[in-house]
């Protein structure tokens, strides 16, 4: 019996080490795979993070940039209107300011962002002249957002409707003048009046006057812009 005890005290001492080994191996391999998770989690939390402000700064740049298109169409109206200038004047002109806006958005300084936005142009910026003066334009910027860390996006869309002006006198001048031709002398007064009130809130007065039975129709910009005469 003493025999055979010392015999199971022998062959288990090398079991034991064995199992004491594998248990290190695992809690050692457990270890690493909770760091690498660990690590893994932080990682795309940094990432998430990092295309957020990818997407936020592009969707502030867009909304800028559309809110300047639509502040260049008014000023272009104004100043190329006050000047006479003509339609191309006045696309020139919207090209050029949304050009100088880009050119600040392309200076601005950003430590973890890089933004590079072309300047816009004819095949990139569209302007579309409407039947009543108006302008509607629309374009794409084949625009870059790059983080530090990875995170990437591009384009950038760009549309604005103004409100007419540029060669809207003459289209309320021209409309008026059909519904003078439609009115009876005696409802010119009346008719001024409607006319007025409808177009007081574009700054445009209109002024119908009847000699001898011919009557004229001058609508004026109380802004200060040229006038338009319709005998």
């Amino acid at each position: 019996m003493p025999l055979d005890l010392q015999v199971d005290k022998c062959a288990s001492a090398p079991t034991l080490a064995v199992f004491t080994i594998f248990v290190i191996l695992c809690s050692s391999v457990a270890i690493v795979t909770f760091q690498s998770l660990e690590e893994r989690g932080v990682s795309t939390i940094i990432l998430k993070s990092a295309a957020d402000v990818v997407c936020a700064t592009a969707s502030q740049v867009e909304s800028e940039l559309n809110s300047t298109l639509e502040s260049s169409i008014a000023a272009a109206m104004y100043d190329v209107g006050l000047r006479g200038g003509t339609r191309e004047n006045v696309e020139n002109y919207i090209r050029e300011y949304v050009n100088a806006h880009i050119s600040d958005i392309n200076a601005s300084s950003r430590s973890t962002l890089k933004v590079t936005v072309p300047l816009c142009d004819d095949n990139s910026l569209m302007i579309e002249w409407l039947p009543n003066g108006s302008i509607r334009a629309r374009g794409y910027l084949d625009a870059s957002f790059e983080h530090v860390m990875g995170p990437r996006a591009f384009g950038l869309s760009l549309h604005a409707m103004s409100r007419p002006r540029f060669e809207r006198i003459r289209h309320v001048a021209e409309l008026s003048s059909v519904l003078v031709a439609d009115a009876d002398l005696a409802e010119l007064e009346e008719l001024e009046r409607a006319l007025n009130e409808n177009y007081a809130c574009e700054g445009l007065a209109v002024e119908l006057v009847d000699e001898n039975g011919i009557v004229s129709v001058t609508v004026r910009d109380i802004f200060g812009a040229r006038g338009v005469f319709v005998p």
